[in-house]
């Protein structure tokens, strides 16, 4: 749970602190660093999940911005997390929206489609990999349980005693190891 900052969207409660589940004495500083990613994208998932399940459609994910750029490891999990392609932009697109908007209420463009073909910057694609999707789909189930009852004051008691085997389940079954 990379609630390091708190929890400022789907939950809404700023006291939220960070976890990690599954840690051993053979880990290392990258581990850490890999979980945190997953743990950013499983997030990004609730939120994209919550704007789905109220009617907004989400075919891809535009991930801007210098990390993005500098770091494919970053898009590679975020593209099987989400199962859903990731557009990386070949540069700075600060303020691009705004400007879309302001074409837009100008009368230089007739929709905000045609705004964006002339305003965006090309991007490359990442894909998801099936067989990570397919990794991700299961720990993001175990995710979004975790999220839930850590994450609300008051939830209700629930048994966990299922997480940490099924989290070494998945790892060996990912590592081909079942």
């Amino acid at each position: 749970m990379t609630w390091d900052n708190g929890d400022r969207t789907v939950l809404v409660n700023p006291e939220l602190g960070g976890i990690t589940l599954g840690w051993n004495l053979t880990h290392t500083p990258q581990d850490e660093l890999f979980a945190a990613i997953e743990g950013t994208a499983f997030h990004t998932r609730v939120i994209l999940d919550r704007m789905e399940k109220h009617g907004v459609p989400i075919d891809r994910v535009i991930n801007a911005g210098g990390i993005p750029q500098k770091n494919e490891v970053l898009n590679r999990v975020y593209a099987s997390v989400l199962n859903k392609p990731v557009l990386i932009p070949q540069g700075d697109v600060t303020s691009i929206g705004s400007a879309i908007f302001a074409a837009l209420a100008a009368g230089a463009f007739r929709t905000i489609e045609d705004a964006q073909a002339a305003l965006c910057l090309k991007h490359r694609v990442v894909e998801p990999d099936p067989h990570s999707a397919r990794v991700y789909e299961e720990l993001y189930a175990l995710y979004r349980e975790l999220y839930f009852v850590f994450g609300k004051p008051g939830a209700h008691a629930v048994a966990l005693g299922h997480v940490l085997p099924a989290l070494r389940g998945v790892a060996a079954a990912a590592r081909g190891n079942t």
